[in-house]
């Protein structure tokens, strides 16, 4: 249940916080904490704002805040009791039905809660449904979205008393929506947000499988990175630190190799350590840095998306600003249901016209530009080419060192 669905006077234990990182810690804050009783105080005659009593504070939420908010209601309590064959095995003899569906609640919020949904996000060929398919031992079904032509994977698995709901999505080098893959692919993480996203990076293509890293950091999403057929980069020789390309990119980095199953059982230990924040040192939320001028507008832009509060719980703002740039058709639909989506609009026009006289290009090539320079700058520092300090000589270069010695050379 929704806490948005609770009605005045009706109490309900809280299971999951959803919604992107940015708004899912700002209700945390506020002390809507996994496992707490909340109580509805007042739903407004006009549905909005809900004051809602917490940690002893009240505190008002909208609507559409509210229902980013997994609750265990008293209802659902009692009818997990009831169900019960022998329901003195469970509480002790003098336990009341109140304090019985109290415990129910908290017993049933730890058991919502423990649920991990999971969206495996790459480009294609990396590797991801061979890790998919190992982690998930190949119990799946495939599910259609919105009536496109593609679909993705749902697997379903236990693992050290947690349940993973882990979703193959498909393979894109984007999330530009200029493809139905890019368009599935940024709809599901959009509409159905995932806890954590596993972002699978062939570790043998490493800055070009990055580009899709860059777009998932943007919006805000809670991302492990599973450096995938890691053991292709060592054969090469090649070097990467990897404790610093994470921190540089926000995210932990797991070396895998799907092929094998190697690294998997340290990525779900990493995917839990994220999801139940125990490492705070473990990510960090950055933004990728677009140059001076990029970021201006897209500050700009941001300022007359925030004023809108009803979107904030769905979308990152700065991401929303960055795709209007971008002149992302999608996005731009979004932002035509704001109530100042006309400044918004004039706004986007007048700082897209300002960067393409400044950067002689449009601020989508800019944008891409900037991506590339950022991921080039984080490999510069992190990633080491092997040099063969004695490099095998190819036949020509053995015929060459014969016909031209001076000793054995034709005359």
């Amino acid at each position: 249940m929704k806490l948005s669905e609770l009605k005045t006077g009706e109490v309900g234990v809280i299971a999951k916080v959803n919604g992107h990182g940015g708004f899912r810690k700002r209700l945390i804050e506020m002390g809507f904490i996994t496992g707490k009783r909340v109580t509805v105080v007042l739903n407004a005659p006009l549905k909005d704002p809900i004051e809602y009593e917490i940690l002893g504070y009240k505190v008002s939420l909208r609507r559409s805040e509210a229902a980013l908010i997994d609750v265990i209601s008293e209802e659902e309590a009692k009818a997990s009791v009831d169900s019960k064959q022998d329901f003195s095995s469970i509480y002790d003899d003098d336990c009341d039905e109140i304090a019985a569906l109290n415990l129910e609640m908290e017993r049933l919020a730890k058991e919502r809660h423990h649920v991990i949904r999971v969206a495996l996000v790459g480009n294609p060929n990396c590797g991801k449904t061979s890790l998919f398919n190992i982690a998930s031992g190949s119990h799946e079904h495939v599910g259609n979205y919105s009536g496109v032509t593609v679909d993705a994977k749902e697997g379903r698995f236990e693992y050290k008393g947690y349940k993973f709901v882990l979703v193959d999505l498909p393979g894109t080098y984007s999330l530009s929506a200029y493809s139905p893959e890019e368009l599935y692919v940024r709809k599901n993480l959009i509409e159905n947000v995932p806890d954590v996203v596993v972002n699978v990076v062939d570790a043998s293509n490493i800055e070009r499988n990055l580009y899709l890293t860059t777009q998932v950091i943007d919006m805000n999403l809670r991302v492990v990175m599973a450096l995938n057929m890691y053991d292709e980069l060592q054969a090469k020789g090649d070097k990467l630190d990897i404790k610093q390309l994470g921190y540089l990119l926000g995210m932990p980095i797991c070396p895998t190799v799907s092929r094998d199953g190697t690294g998997i059982p340290e990525l779900l230990d990493t995917v839990i350590k994220i999801y139940e924040k125990h490492d705070e040192r473990l990510a960090r939320h950055i933004h990728i840095n677009h140059g001076p001028e990029l970021e201006k507008s897209i500050d700009r832009i941001k300022a007359l998306i925030q004023k809108n509060q009803d979107i904030r719980g769905k979308y990152s703002t700065r991401y929303l600003a960055i795709k209007c740039l971008e002149n992302d058709k999608q996005i731009e639909e979004v932002i035509g249901s704001l109530h100042n989506a006309d400044e918004i609009s004039k706004v986007c026009s007048e700082e897209s016209a300002r960067i393409e006289n400044l950067l002689h290009t449009n601020p989508e090539s800019a944008i891409v530009d900037a991506k590339y320079s950022f991921i080039h700058g984080a490999l510069a520092e992190t990633y080491t080419h092997h040099v063969d300090p004695k490099p095998k000589k190819t036949i020509t270069d053995k015929i060459d060192a014969v016909v031209t010695n001076k000793w054995a050379a034709f005359p």
